[in-house]
Formats: structure tokens, sequence, C-alpha cells
């Protein structure tokens, strides 16, 4: 599949905002905070989260707006192209900077000013006192986001939408958002394929599954550190948990491996889950069969290379808390003026993540939805357009 690809750089700014039922996928588990994340920088976020914006705002929902970067500006800050608008009506909360306020159409009322600085300056949290464009920043830390999704719920938020940043994992952690929506399209990879399997990729991360195993009732998840590892492997009484303090699990691999008394033991994380560690369990005996858990998936920072070679050797790997991927949009267009066809790419993504709902906002096509039987998604191979 080869896509057209244009010869002069353009910017593709939608004519059409069609919500598609995002809304309705993202709040059908009873989501109050959703996180929309690009999977690179023009997959269509933005577009997308235009779309819940707009179908919240028209059910009368009050709505607050958080970003992990910066988003809603007249022109990309690093390829200069313009970008989509983000418009809010009257009654939205949302959080920036005096200095983006001042470039917003819609008039805002300050209520908070709160203690983050940026490099744009103090947050703080407005309310949008008569409708139009706003630009937003909330901070590149998850702790700051947290506390800016906080002051909005106290300030009557019934839903919290987080503008996930290109590159900040965080923002769809499950102690930020109940709800993940991704955004893939062509500006991932030259080619659909690319596209794909780079998009397959994230989706095995983000999804997955939760470990169960009793031993978590030996110790506390939310009290562990970036320098903590607990170790538990059978022993005469049993499974028993041993804590270990490192450095960093980054420095620390070969010496976290060493500690491993034989295969099949597990390795609870503090931290972040590097390949050096994925690698390093990999070639050494008694480490075969082991499974490492983090506490969420953004903490998988391992490529895809390591965790498929891996997982090959019998390794599997866990979160504590697991997040929900309610549904991925597509974005046939990239900002160098590339196009694919929106039909291929949208199906060839659907057939990929089934059984999640995939979008194309624009075109206002979906597929995977939940009500569409799979009978009916085979007898038409996969061109079920809700």
């Amino acid at each position: 599949m080869n896509p057209s690809v244009s010869r002069e750089k353009t910017a593709v700014i939608p004519t059409r905002d069609d919500t598609v039922r995002l809304l309705d996928i993202a709040i059908s588990s009873g989501a109050e905070n959703i996180a929309v994340v690009g999977l690179a920088k023009n997959s269509g976020k933005t577009v997308a989260l235009n779309a819940i914006i707009k179908q919240a705002q028209a059910l009368k929902i009050r709505i607050g707006v958080a970003s992990s970067g910066r988003d809603g500006e007249k022109l990309d800050a690093v390829t200069r192209l313009p970008k989509p608008r983000i418009t809010l009506q009257k009654g939205a909360l949302v959080a920036t900077t005096e200095r983006l306020a001042m470039n917003s159409s819609a008039s805002l009322e300050p209520l908070i000013k709160t203690k983050h600085a940026t490099v744009l300056g103090r947050l703080i949290i407005y309310r949008v006192s008569s409708p139009g464009s706003v630009e937003v920043a909330s901070g590149n830390k998850a702790s700051v986001v947290k506390n800016v999704t906080e002051l909005m719920r106290h300030l009557g938020a019934e839903l919290i939408l987080i503008d996930g940043a290109a590159g900040r994992k965080f923002s769809s952690a499950p102690s930020l958002a109940d709800t993940t929506i991704l955004s893939t399209g062509a500006v991932v990879a030259p080619t659909v394929e690319g596209v794909i399997s780079r998009t397959a990729h994230v989706v095995e991360i983000l999804t997955t599954e939760e470990w169960s195993d009793p031993s978590r009732q030996t110790f506390d998840p939310e009290a562990l550190t970036n320098q903590d590892v607990v170790i538990i492997s059978w022993a005469a009484m049993g499974k028993q948990p041993k804590s270990v303090k490192v450095e960093s699990v980054l420095v620390s691999a070969a010496e976290i491996v060493r500690q491993l008394p034989g295969p099949g033991g597990t390795i609870v994380l503090g931290g972040a889950l590097p390949g050096n560690l994925l690698r390093d369990l990999i070639t050494c005996r008694v480490a075969r069969g082991s499974t490492v858990v983090v506490h969420d998936a953004t903490r998988i920072l391992a490529r895809h290379r390591d965790i498929s070679l891996f997982k090959s050797g019998g390794g599997r790997i866990k979160v504590l808390q697991k997040i929900r991927l309610a549904a991925i949009t597509t974005n046939p267009v990239s900002p160098d003026g590339r196009m694919f066809d929106a039909e291929t790419l949208l199906t060839a993504i659907a057939r990929t993540v089934r059984p999640i709902p995939v979008i194309d906002v624009i075109a206002g096509k979906t597929r995977n939805l939940p009500t569409y039987h799979e009978k009916a998604r085979d007898e038409t191979d996969g061109d079920g357009v809700a």
C-alpha cells in the first residue's frame, strides 16, 4: 500500500468536527477523567479532543480541560503549521497560563492561581465567561496535572479532559485518567503497514493485563518508591517477598537479576521498566519464566523488540493498575502532505486492535463498536460503518 504523497508541505485543518459517539464510548464505564493522547504530533489528537468537547458541551456537561503540554495554539510551536483550535463554551473550566490566556478569543475569568510555575508562567484555572478558542497548558509532571484536575473537580467540573502531549506517556496513567483515547495516523510512519505496526505495539503495552496474584496482598504497592524492588519467589513456606533497594532499575538491572533464587519468580518494580532489565532476564537461566510487574503501563519504557523477546522466552509483564483504552482514532493525513486512503487505514487498524473501537472522526466512520455484531462485520469484511 503506497500512499500518494504531495510535493508541497501542507497542513490539513479539519472542516468538519464529527463527534461519532466518541464521548459515549469514553464514558460508557462511568469515566470522569478522559485522557486523549497522540501516538505522535499531528496524529489527530486535538481533533479527537474537540469532538469530545463538542458533544459534552451539547449535553450541557460541565467540563474542565487540562494538558500535559501545550495545545490549541494557532501555529504548531515546532513545525509552524496551522493547528486545530480548542473551542470552549461558557461555563467550561480550563487550566493555562496568564500569558496563553491572553492569546485566547474566549473571555476567561481567573478562579485559582495555582502554586505551579511553568516556562510559560504560573498555571491558573479559568472559567470561560464567553465562548471562543483557548490555548491549554498544565505542566509536564503527573503530580501537577493531578493537582490541577483535582482543583477543577472541586470547582464543579463533571467531566475532565486531559490533553496528552506527544512523548508524555504519564497522561494516560490510571492515577490521572479513568479512560484513555489514543490517536494515530499517517504521521506515525511512511506506510500504512508501518502505522499499523507502530499502533499495535503501543496498544499491546497500554493494554497490559493486571497482576492478580495473591502475593500483592503482602506489601503496599502505593508505598513503593522508584528505588524499591520486591522479589517474590517460591520457598518452603510458599511465596516469600524480599524487598531490595536499588539506585535505579536502569543502572541496577544486573544486581536485581542476581537476587533471583530461581526460575518463575516475580519482580515488582516501584519505578519504570527499562529494556536492559528485560535483556538481562532473557540471558539469565535462573530468570526463566519470570514475571515483571510495574504500577501501570506508562512505566513500561522498554522497546517492543525487548518486550517481544522476553515474552517469547516465557516471560510475562503485568501491571498493578490497568489502563482502560476506550477507543482509537485514525488520521489518514500527515502535515507533510502524505495521505493514505482513510477507509483502508481505518479498517486495517480496526482488524489489528479488535475489539477496541476505532473511529475516523472527520469521516464519521467507525469500526468495532460494541453494538456491531461480529457476524455482520465478517460478512462485510470489516466495512460495517455506524
